[in-house]
């Protein structure tokens, strides 16, 4: 009797390991080898709904309407409960949301940034993601691959990542500060395009007593730009200043030491606020440079009275004179630097999607975001459903049809797009590409702008580091001290409000508001994104 008991619980045994096996075979969520889009978020059994929180742009529809939430929901099986907060108030929103412990199982388009996250990742309310991308996220591993700096970009102090990033990977959107020219203008008044820094003063000088615009008026604007940062940041690498790209406008590497740098107390950067400080004195630079905004700089270039902005593509100087500008070729400096120093990372957002305590489903939640980073998300997240939305021009080509493009209402492109597509505003989930962007970076002068200087684009682009707590409290009160009065002086160095002759005082200035506790937390950050990033 005793041998037949245990002859049927070895059967027994021996049939769940046959069972076992063979629904191990096609388990929920995989799919075949290499395809890494669709099959990853099919759900089997259970129907899965998500409340997501989520930042809206102004141009959004509702995304219970919106066709590419709509589709997707087709693919993956998985519902979404979107809560809508305009971008206006969405950051104090979602704060009052994660101290009250009432809040959602995800938040999309987060706007979280690495002080945030790390905060929230530590008191537990923003789960680590480590192991869920390494099991289900296999978009995202290939995207670790490709760029390392992503992954150790969104890597916190303690070793998880918490959230998921916005990438670039098109770099005529991460070349941010383009300096544009009226070529027009330069046309009229028989200049050749300038060469060095010193040839690009005598053009807007040229710009400005030569009636470049025709008019027989003095309305010229030689340069302008949405804020005076924006000018500086598109010449100081011409003074071989901001050599590992824009996302750290104040630290680079001293290249004669290796090691950092506080870029607001070189002597290359006194160089550049006096080169600005002339321009400015000369009437060179518009006089409102100090409260520009976009619609200012649309309505002055529609005038026809700017010779050169700054800006990352020229949608904003206007509709009526945009064709007319042509991106500046890379200058040489007076000690014969050629840097285009403002290229953004490709790591453009590390807080832009964070899975919450309270989410039943994170294995799920996490297949849902990684399809945005396949290039079939991509395509869908960006261009939409084929013939909706799109049509196929080329072998890989691809453009909106012409509801969209050519408005019949008279929007906008991002107007037109937020009807069906949610990437106008930024800072989603997923990859922006050349080959599905249709932005202003895809326009045809912003790209030729980007080709003219990419060979002058820094080696190395730094994404923004991550900090311990102690750390982030340092940056909350010197770090902002220190960029206060930095911000407040180069505007005074560059009105002549204050004398050049101060610069010593100035930097003494910054010595004794703690710029060496500074620098020593920008170093301890610094190496640990290096040690990650060659790992």
């Amino acid at each position: 009797m005793k041998r037949q008991v245990w002859l049927f619980i070895v059967i027994g045994i021996v049939l769940v390991g046959i069972m076992s096996a063979c629904s191990s075979d096609t388990p929920a969520g995989s799919g075949k080898e290499g395809d890494t889009s669709k099959k990853e978020v099919q759900t089997e059994g259970e129907n899965v709904s998500l409340k997501m929180l989520v930042s809206r742009s102004p141009v959004h529809a509702d995304y219970s309407d919106m066709l590419v939430w709509k589709e997707y929901e087709k693919i993956s099986g998985v519902h979404i409960e979107w809560e809508l907060v305009p971008d206006t108030n969405f950051v104090e929103k979602r704060n009052i949301l994660l101290a009250s412990g009432d809040y959602p199982d995800a938040i999309y388009r987060a706007q979280l940034n690495n002080s945030d996250i790390a905060a929230r990742g530590s008191d537990g309310i923003f789960i680590s993601l480590n192991d869920l991308i390494e099991e289900h996220a296999p978009n995202l591993v290939k995207l670790f691959e490709k760029y390392p700096e992503v992954k150790a970009g969104i890597t916190q102090a303690d070793g998880n990542i918490y959230s998921l990033p916005f990438v670039s990977d098109f770099q005529s959107a991460n070349y941010g500060a383009k300096l544009f020219l009226n070529k027009k203008w330069m046309d009229r008044i028989g200049a050749d395009e300038p060469t060095t820094t010193d040839e690009l003063y005598q053009l807007l000088k040229d710009f400005k007593e030569q009636d470049a615009n025709g008019n027989g008026q003095n309305d010229e604007i030689p340069i302008t730009g949405t804020e005076i940062a924006s000018i500086e940041n598109a010449l100081k690498g011409f003074w071989g200043l901001g050599n590992r790209g824009g996302a750290h406008p104040m630290v680079d590497i001293d290249e004669s030491t290796n090691d950092l740098r506080f870029i607001p107390t070189a002597d290359q950067y006194k160089e550049v606020l006096e080169y600005l400080a002339k321009l400015y004195n000369e009437g060179l630079i518009d006089k409102e440079i100090f409260t520009m905004d976009t619609s200012k700089l649309t309505a002055k270039g529609e005038d026809d009275t700017v010779g050169a902005f700054i800006f990352a593509n020229p949608v904003p100087i206007g509709q009526k004179t945009k064709d007319d500008y042509i991106g500046l070729q890379a200058l040489k400096g007076p000690h014969g630097d050629q840097l285009i120093s403002s290229l953004n990372p490709v790591l453009r957002n590390s807080g832009a999607f964070v899975i919450t305590n309270v989410n039943k489903y994170p294995e799920e939640t996490m297949e849902w975001v990684d399809y945005w980073y396949s290039e079939e998300g991509m395509k869908l997240f960006f261009m939409g459903k084929e013939g909706e939305t799109f049509t196929k021009v080329g072998e890989d080509e691809y453009q909106y049809v012409d509801d969209i493009v050519s408005n019949p209402q008279g929007l906008t492109l991002d107007e037109a797009v937020g009807k069906y597509l949610a990437w106008p505003g930024a800072g989603q989930p997923t990859v922006q590409t050349e080959k599905f962007s249709k932005g202003g970076a895809s326009y045809p002068s912003a790209i030729d702008a980007t080709s003219k200087v990419s060979d002058y684009f820094p080696n190395e682009i730094w994404p923004q580091f991550t900090y311990t707590q102690e750390e982030s409290d340092l940056l909350a009160s010197t770090g902002n001290d220190l960029t206060t009065y930095v911000d407040e002086m180069k505007v005074k160095f560059i009105t002549g409000e204050t004398p050049f002759t101060e610069w010593n005082k100035y930097v003494d200035t910054l010595n004794k508001m703690g710029l060496d506790d500074y620098m020593d937390v920008y170093n301890q950050a610094f190496e640990r994104f290096s040690k990650l990033n060659n790992e």
